[in-house]
């Protein structure tokens, strides 16, 4: 046989194939334009999230240098590391009606180091102008507007009138955090901030490049050469951390990249295969008209590129929109040139590996062998010895499913992959507890914490002591609150103010914390090295580090156990001075930490150091329902709280509420990648279905014609459907189970407490709804339509 050697009649076959088989077609492109979508919206979002990152990074500064002179701030200026530096003043902070203000002064212009924009108005050039946050005017009633006068008390109990000349950018409502801007006039002659101390805000050359380890070593050495104490460096850890963390996780992205194109690889393939097996008896017409084997290659695989010139273009537009939907802030020419081609070349290498093996297979068939072809014949099935069996609906659905395993096969894996993926996130969003996260820190104590009001313990003499020397915390009040039928328990913090001496920290301010018998075990858990004895603490002047890793990031040392710390304090009546042995050290998350200073000690100690002092700090107070009776209580303590200016509270309503947004963001992000991930697993059983159905068209009229009814036949397809559906959601279960209990025991492992395994029984629900439905709805509308053209005609059908 003489093979023709036109090579335009190729282009032409293939053009008139992709014509021809409309609806088969239109699910390949649609699978090619969910797999693109998903493949960019990831690769896209990643990167976006990165270059957003970056850009935040370069209006960030790399270090702050606190407390710092003027005499340091001029010798900083002139280090040749320092790429900018601005300056800063920070006076003391005091709280209004539960909400914190915090007095500030930053320059104009300050470049390349972002500071809190100002949205409305002007910054302020005037001794007496300011500039405030917006949801800040509702603790002053009388003042509107930009050019109104407002009147502030301050920590030191003076008053001062100011006029607001601008208005910060937009912030979050339920904030508990607002800053007020001083005039540049008013930071140098200002009552609050003419005797405060900058702090030195700066950029260093080169930082992006450099390694975590490096930069620190940089700013540090800067700080030591002009007499800035380690504990007033404070690196920017939002920088720090991505230079090490953008290294060690290319691996990890990497692995998640390849995981996704798997994913795609899986559902393009199983869909080729089909489309591409289904014309293997087109290929053998052509083989009798003298196409050669190589040629048969060339147009399965000039489908496939034309289909892929199609569908990707559409599939990279939209996750173009998609990602600058999500983080417009991110967007990239550059990166998103690169990483679209990169996603086009690994497409196009998985529709040339999807029709590599049917192309294989119909050029090496002859002519004689491919008219006889049956895409349902599977390869190596013998044939069955049974000359007689029941047929029906369900075991003709059997036999079809057992004879397409290959192609069963592909459909149930990508099926069951978009399934566990969508199992996973619903166990996610369901294991977490938001009031749990809530809870943690001082929130595991209660829902209502009691505390000594910040302004009164910044003001008053002896701090936190001169407030318990007549502490306001007291038998009468815990009495009240224990008599509320609401309240199920109060705990107890005991607390007092100490100085310390410890290598280079001389008289530095902290605080002694008590813990008491019934503590010991779960200390003992969370412990560096060993157990301790408590009643030798009380015995033998011993004490606990709180955090000692934190303490080595701060001070560029550690507390060493075995050394001894020398105490100064004031007992209610004198000064004293006392030296401790440090005995441990607590590292691990426990409940002690979210409350102590750096240092632990018995609750009987504690009493022996300040005689006939109440030494209680903080209440947590618990009541018995929450939700149902949490703002009864709140108005009742609110109540209490209120006869006693010395005393301030926190609620756990306020923190749900700054929570909430968090998490809202995430469950978003969640739902909506899983609802990606249902519907490109649904497009890809559809599209086996509609292919099946197409491609044995011929087969279902010749059972029509010995007697098969309308209403079996879609009986029959559903029963392959369900099949289908059947097994996917066995997969679904396994994996998605051990999916999502995994994840959680992981997040759990890395202190995650919040987490807890739930089963989303209610996602599977809605999940095992529509993979049942799906086929059930397809099949009687395609037998609807077969049922328009006569079986005659079905009968003529060529494939």
């Amino acid at each position: 046989m003489i093979a023709n050697n036109n090579r335009k009649v190729i282009g032409k076959i293939a053009n008139r194939s992709i014509k021809f088989n409309r609806t088969r077609n239109i699910f390949i492109l649609i699978t090619i334009i969910l797999s693109v979508s998903l493949l960019g919206v990831m690769s896209l979002f990643q990167s976006a999230r990165e270059q957003k990152i970056k850009r935040q990074l370069d209006m960030v500064q790399h270090v702050i240098y606190e407390d710092v002179n003027e005499e340091q701030t001029e010798k900083l200026k002139f280090f040749e590391e320092i790429d900018f530096l601005t300056l800063i003043k920070l006076g003391r902070s005091f709280k209004i009606q539960n909400k914190m203000i915090q007095p500030v002064y930053f320059e104009k212009d300050t470049k390349s180091i972002k500071t809190k924009s100002i949205a409305e108005g002007n910054y302020p050039e005037k001794i007496n102008e300011i500039v405030v946050d917006k949801p800040m005017l509702e603790l002053f009633p009388d003042v509107k507007d930009i050019g109104d006068s407002i009147e502030i008390k301050f920590l030191d109990g003076r008053e001062e009138e100011f006029v607001i000349s601008g208005f910060y950018e937009e912030i979050s409502e339920n904030s508990s955090l607002y800053s007020i801007l001083f005039s540049e006039e008013y930071s140098k002659n200002g009552e609050q901030l003419k005797d405060v101390n900058y702090a030195v805000a700066c950029k260093i050359k080169n930082a992006e490049r450099m390694s975590e380890k490096e930069l620190l070593d940089t700013v540090r050495k800067i700080g030591h050469e002009v007499g800035i104490e380690r504990k007033n460096i404070n690196p920017n850890n939002f920088f720090t951390h991505p230079l090490t963390m953008s290294k060690q996780n290319i691996l990890v992205i990497i692995v998640v990249a390849i995981g996704i194109l798997f994913v795609s690889i899986l559902v393009v393939y199983s869909i080729f295969y089909i489309s591409v097996l289904e014309n293997i008896q087109r290929f053998g017409q052509l083989r009798t008209i003298g196409t050669s084997k190589k040629q048969i290659k060339s147009i399965v695989r000039r489908e496939g590129i034309i289909l892929f010139s199609k569908g990707t273009p559409i599939g990279l537009l939209i996750s173009w929109i998609i990602s600058y939907w999500i983080i417009p802030e991110g967007w990239n020419w550059k990166y998103t040139i690169i990483l679209s081609l990169m996603i086009g070349i690994a497409e196009l290498i998985t529709i040339i590996l999807s029709v590599q093996k049917p192309a294989k297979i119909a050029s090496s068939i002859s002519p004689v062998e491919a008219s006889r072809f049956s895409v349902h014949r599977g390869k190596g099935l013998k044939e069955t010895e049974e000359l007689h069996r029941k047929l029906s609906p369900y075991s003709m659905a059997i036999i079809s499913l057992r004879r397409n395993r290959n192609k069963s096969f592909l459909t149930l894996i990508s099926l069951g992959i978009g399934g566990a993926l969508f199992l996973t996130s619903g166990t996610y969003i369901l294991s977490t507890s938001l009031e749990e996260y809530s809870r943690e820190g001082m929130y595991g104590l209660g829902e209502y914490i009691i505390s000594f009001d910040y302004n009164t313990v910044q003001t008053i003499d002896k701090g936190r002591m001169g407030v318990q020397l007549n502490n306001p915390i007291n038998e009468e009040l815990i009495k009240k609150i224990d008599s509320m039928p609401e309240v199920d328990s109060i705990m107890e913090i005991h607390r007092t103010s100490v100085n310390f001496d410890y290598k280079d920290e001389i008289n530095s301010g902290d605080s002694l914390t008590a813990f008491f018998r019934e503590d010991i075990e779960t200390i003992n858990k969370t412990l560096t090295e060993g157990t301790f004895d408590y009643d030798k603490m009380i015995e033998n002047d011993e004490i606990l580090i709180v955090l000692n890793k934190l303490a080595e990031e701060i001070y560029g040392w550690k507390f060493e156990i075995g050394d001894k710390v020398d105490f100064r304090y004031f007992d209610g009546k004198k000064e004293v001075e006392k030296s401790f042995k440090i005995i441990d050290a607590i590292d691990e998350p426990s409940d002690e930490m979210y409350y102590a200073g750096w240092f632990l000690l018995p609750i009987e100690k504690l009493e022996q150091l300040f005689p006939g002092i109440n030494t209680i700090d903080t209440l947590g107070i618990s009541v018995n329902d929450f939700e149902k009776e949490g703002e009864r209580v709140e108005e009742q303590l609110l109540n209490l709280i209120d006869e006693n200016p010395l005393l301030g509270m926190s609620t756990l309503r306020e923190r749900l509420a700054e929570d909430k947004q968090s998490f809202d963001l995430i469950y978003k992000v969640m739902v909506g990648l899983s609802g990606f991930i249902i519907l490109f697993s649904l497009i890809n059983l559809v599209n086996t279905i509609i292919t099946n159905i197409i491609s044995r068209k011929k087969e279902f009229a010749m059972l029509q014609s010995i007697g098969l009814s309308n209403k079996q036949l879609v009986k029959m397809i559903q029963f392959e459907g369900l099949g289908l559906s059947l097994g996917n959601l066995i997969i679904t279960l396994i994996f998605g189970t051990a999916l999502g209990y995994g994840l959680v025991r992981v997040l759990q492992h890395f202190g995650a407490t919040y987490m807890h395994y739930r089963f989303p029984i209610g996602y599977l629900m809605v999940y095992i709804l529509i993979i049942i439905m799906v086929p059930m709805v397809i099949s009687a509308i395609l037998v609807k339509l077969f049922q328009k053209e006569s079986i005659v005609s079905r009968l003529r059908h060529i494939d």
